[in-house]
């Protein structure tokens, strides 16, 4: 196994490392630490355990296994001589990858020797809390009580390297054994980085240039991020305790609020934000330049984003269920502070998302909100201006086009006709530069070229409007040079892909909206599926009949006469336009009638009606999602609008929609009036009575069983002391429900442990 440690394949699936050495035989002789515990729930420790149970255990640790640790458990300083000889032990050379440990190798303390450790790098430790069984566990606690200095040793191997045994505490719920570890003093600024626990697409020696950060044990490298990932508020506050960092950010940048949107870990997000202790940091970017609330949006994680929303507003006034409320728009709106777009801002991770949640994170609430303020404020009059530009626009194309002459008349006479048409040519000519220098300009002043050049593509309407004005301004060297054939072929292209810019403005109608959604949809993915079977089918009959009537006398006068004839012919005959009686004129009639049956069942029978039927199947989705594809529709309407105009200009919009929040920075926000279910008072008398009847039932259970608080704590946990969520107390005066009922301290701690879960008395 130690071999197969370097080979190609681990890199390539590294969540196979473990499965490999579990499923090794271990012979005697193979690897020592396996000798004494394994993956397979064996061991010289668990025979002992069942045997003599812990005390026999702890003899035999006491007794024998100082001598496979450093100092006789004390522990030392490994480096990189020491890790060499274990990596290499029984190898001929060394294959180099960008997992390697020592690619990141910085000399530090270990306590078991790194001769003795398992084909991962693991120690004993590291294997008992992997196993997770009741008596590995306690196997466990008994070897950190015994060698406390165990507790800073981590997995060094390329796939599971910098996982401490804290941290697999946290991955398997283990609270015991982590509050044990962490009164053992392990280290709280411990980083897991091993390949495993990297984004599945970062898990290849050539990773992708931007992750999505999916994958199931990427939980943001530090033991914080984990506790939090894991839903584990014990070994948070446990954590927050031994001062650990909530805003420290791992290789991607990501810090706890960012993991927390990652695992989508809803009641975790407000439970750190708004930890009475040590708060995490809202608003913080990671490497991609993603907040947290950015980060929701990209994932379409629908249910934390709103809930991020409600926990970041500022209420300014409450009336009974009626709220008044400021949401910021610094990394919500697409409009920066300075005017400039920000392209990584919530709404814009939005409109560029394909799920389903990303339509329901538009339908109401304040992005429908802000969109609607936007649409008040300057788009409105914007999306006239522009309707009424491009009709005139549209109307000087159709009257340049029919005041053109007929084909073999000159474009050069001097009739009033003609005069006219020249007079609408030059019209249609300041038109196309209107939309190619001024508008087109203005946007690529106000985003940049490469930014406006991918929107341009990921916008097809624009892009077929702007190549038609290229090619309508082209016709004017075509005229100069008197190449009329080639010029009224331009203009065969260029005159349909101006009128269908119409389609822009009547997605931002309702009425129509829904059905351009739909008509896009149909062409960009069931139009192409369509076509791509169809070509298939096609090519292969064009091929059969042209060899069918290859040297037949008739060829000549049939549709079959060249390869790209027959080619046309068949797709005549798919749209119903075929001679039956020409195909007896074929030199094999009898084959031609077969091969002819066999096209009609397959092409015109079987793909038409599979293609009318996805259709079908597309138009219900689009009109289930009538109002929220129309709604999309709208927003990306609204701002592209407002990218064509400058940032002064979107600044002064900027601020004409919403206004300053408190705080002396240049925050602004869009002010919401809504209706909540619950009044404050009603809260706060839901979460009283919620309390009361969690302590009266407590104290009858306590009394039933004639116990106290701390042996019923004991019996539940099994801890000598319970950790839960810190309270605020005010000075002065005693907190807690243990002064206001009568209950002992010892029975509070019962009752707050009962209620670790959902102790947030304040309100949201």
């Amino acid at each position: 196994m130690g071999q197969l440690q370097s080979r190609g394949s681990v890199w390539k699936d590294p969540g196979a490392a473990l499965d490999r050495v579990i499923s090794q035989s271990h012979e005697e002789g193979q690897c020592l630490l396996y000798k004494l515990a394994n993956y397979k729930k064996g061991g010289e420790l668990l025979d002992a355990y069942r045997i003599g149970g812990g005390r026999e255990v702890e003899k035999l640790i006491l007794d024998q296994f100082s001598v496979f640790m450093y100092n006789e458990g004390r522990g030392k300083e490994i480096t990189r001589t020491e890790y060499l000889k274990w990596k290499l032990r029984g190898k001929t050379r060394d294959e180099k990858s960008r997992f390697d440990p020592l690619n990141f190798w910085q000399d530090h303390e270990a306590c078991w020797q790194m001769q003795y450790r398992g084909n991962l790098g693991e120690t004993l430790l590291h294997m008992l809390i992997i196993c997770n069984t009741r008596a590995h566990s306690r196997i466990a606690k008994i070897l950190l009580k015994c060698f406390p200095k165990l507790a800073v040793d981590v997995v060094e191997g390329p796939e599971y390297l910098g996982a401490s045994a804290l941290h697999l505490a946290i991955a398997y719920n283990n609270n015991e054994v982590a509050t044990q570890l962490i009164e053992a003093n392990a280290k709280v600024d411990q980083r897991a980085i091993g390949s495993f626990f990297l984004p599945r697409d970062q898990q290849r020696e050539v990773p992708r240039t931007q992750t999505d950060y999916e994958g199931l044990a990427y939980m943001g490298e530090t033991l914080l991020n984990w506790a939090a990932c894991c839903n584990n508020e014990t070994c948070y506050n446990l954590l927050l305790d031994r001062d650990a960092d909530p805003n420290a950010q791992d290789s991607f940048g990501n810090m706890v609020l960012h993991m927390i949107v990652v695992c989508d870990k809803q009641e975790m997000f407000g439970y750190a934000l708004r930890h009475p202790k040590r708060p995490a940091k809202n608003g913080v970017l990671n490497r991609v330049g993603l907040t947290p609330l950015t980060l929701a949006c990209r994932l379409a994680r629908s249910e934390i984003f709103r809930e991020m929303l409600e926990l970041t507003c500022i209420e300014f006034w409450r009336y009974s269920n009626i709220t008044c409320s400021a949401y910021p728009l610094n990394a919500l709106d697409t409009i920066g502070p300075d005017g400039k777009t920000n392209w990584n801002s919530a709404l814009m991770m939005i409109l560029n998302g394909k799920k389903d949640e990303h339509l329901d994170m538009l339908e109401g609430g304040i992005i429908q909100r802000l969109l609607e303020e936007k649409w008040q404020c300057f788009a409105r009059a914007e999306f006239l201006r522009k309707l009424m530009i491009m009709m005139m626009h549209l109307l000087s194309i159709s009257l340049a086009m029919y005041l053109r002459p007929e084909y073999g008349q000159t474009l050069t006479g001097t009739t009033s006709k003609d005069i006219a048409r020249y007079c609408f040519e030059a019209t249609t000519l300041l038109g196309c530069m209107y939309y190619l220098v001024l508008q087109s300009g203005s946007e690529i002043k106000n985003q940049g070229l490469v930014p406006f050049i991918i929107q341009l593509f990921h916008d097809p309407i624009q892009l077929a409007f702007n190549i038609s004005n290229l090619a309508l301004v082209g016709c004017v060297p075509l005229r100069v040079f008197e190449l009329r054939a080639v010029e009224e072929l331009v203009l065969t292209v260029a005159v349909p892909g101006s009128w269908f810019h119409l389609m822009f403005f009547a997605g931002a109608i309702q009425l129509t909206g829904p059905f351009v959604t739909m008509v896009f949809k149909i062409i960009t993915n069931d139009m192409v599926t369509f076509f791509i079977i169809y070509s298939i089918f096609l090519l292969a009959f064009t091929q059969a009949f042209f060899f069918l009537y290859r040297g037949t006398p008739n060829r000549a006068t049939s549709k079959f006469t060249t390869y790209i004839d027959t080619w046309m012919g068949l797709f005549h005959m798919t749209l119903g336009d075929y001679d039956f009686g020409e195909l007896s004129r074929s030199a094999y009639a009898p084959l031609t009638l077969i091969t002819f049956v066999l096209f009609m069942v397959l092409v015109p029978i079987l793909l038409l009606n599979m293609l009318i039927a996805m259709m079908g199947n597309t138009y219900a989705t689009v009109v289930q999602q009538s109002e929220k594809e129309w709604v999309k529709q709208w927003a990306n309407i609204v701002i592209t609008l407002e990218r064509g105009v400058g940032s002064d200009k979107c600044k002064s919009n900027l601020e004409a929609y919403s206004l300053p929040l408190p705080g002396g920075d240049d925050r602004r926000g869009v002010v919401v009036i809504k209706s909540k279910s619950k009044t404050r008072a009603r809260q706060r008398k839901g979460a009283l009575t919620n309390w009361k009847r969690v302590g009266r039932v407590t104290l009858k259970a306590l009394k039933r069983r004639r116990i106290t608080g701390d042996a019923l704590r004991k019996e539940m946990w099994g801890l000598e002391s319970v950790h839960t969520t810190p309270i605020k107390s005010a000075k002065g005066r005693k907190a807690g429900p243990s002064a206001r009922s009568g209950v002992t301290s010892s029975d509070a701690n019962v009752l707050r442990a009962l209620t670790a879960h959902d102790m947030w008395l304040k309100p949201v």
